[in-house]
């Protein structure tokens, strides 16, 4: 099965009532597993890069591994770049074959972000690049003030111009949510994801996915998350089960990396569940 456009597979969530799950992914082990995890439980799943692991390992080798993966997998996977903090490195994403690129502008004035998340939509949209958005801050998670302080939420009252502005294709809305660890239980302001989502038709996006209690996974993919960004809670499990296995005094790297991924794989397929509520499942 090819690989899939980003705006196939959020249409294909949209229309049977899940959200894809976008992992964040640095290897090629790492994409392997999640894309047999989504295997298994036959659904979509989305390879998630951003922009520094290209301080140490050229982008495109792991996106260019990624895209062999998904051109070989039989469940539609995207590849998507996530993050871009620039117009300059959002672009940079499309030679190197990401299907869809994430251009946040949320630490921006409202005017500045529209202004380069529209020029990020009209060049990406010649090649045929779909385009995420940030409209509010998803923080990171520095301290409870930050987490419930909903100043920082997007506002419903925005959307419609910002997407009518920009021609965003996804829209990352701040609802409650923060990247990295939580340092107390969120509380997802799911009245406000409501709104928002009766408000645009686009696809929306929930950044800071890792320590969301699932109870309100659930409600927000009933009121309109299309797709949620796993990263941190992925890292941690990895780190632990290398810890666990190079502490063995014997063992090829490749045994390793098998042990790894025989705890990876199922601790995947849960969150896919999660997002799941329909229990969809792609044919055989």
């Amino acid at each position: 099965m090819p690989f899939e456009t980003f705006n196939t597979i959020m249409k294909t969530a949209d229309d049977n009532g899940f959200a894809v799950a976008a992992i964040c992914v640095y290897n090629i082990e790492s994409a392997a597993w999640i894309i047999k995890a989504a295997e298994i439980e036959r659904v979509p799943v989305i390879c998630m890069l951003y922009p520094d692991p290209g301080s140490f390992i050229p982008m495109s080798a792991v996106a260019s591994s990624c895209r062999i993966l998904a051109e070989r997998a039989t469940v539609p996977v995207g590849i998507h770049y996530d993050h871009c903090s620039s117009f300059e490195s959002a672009v940079s994403g499309i030679p190197l074959g990401f299907q869809s690129i994430m251009i946040d502008g949320s630490l921006l004035p409202y005017e500045e972000n529209i202004k380069v998340t529209k020029q990020v939509v009209d060049t990406a949209h010649i090649f045929g690049v779909d385009v995420e958005a940030e409209l509010g801050c998803v923080g990171r998670n520095s301290s409870e003030e930050e987490l419930f302080d909903d100043a920082n939420y997007t506002k419903p009252d925005d959307v419609i111009d910002f997407i009518n502005r920009t021609g965003a294709d996804a829209l990352a809305v701040a609802i409650g949510n923060t990247h990295g660890k939580y340092i107390s239980t969120p509380r997802l302001d799911i009245s406000r994801l409501d709104e928002i989502n009766k408000a645009v038709s686009v696809p929306l996006v929930l950044h800071g996915g890792s320590g969301i209690p699932a109870e309100q996974i659930t409600e927000s993919v009933k009121h309109g998350i299309n797709k949620m960004n796993i990263g941190t809670e992925f890292f941690i499990k990895y780190k632990e089960l290398t810890g666990k296995y190079l502490s063995e005094k014997e063992g090829f790297i490749v045994k390793i990396l098998e042990n790894i991924g025989e705890e990876i794989i199922p601790f995947t397929r849960t969150r896919l569940k999660t997002l799941n509520p329909p229990a969809y499942k792609l044919p055989k």
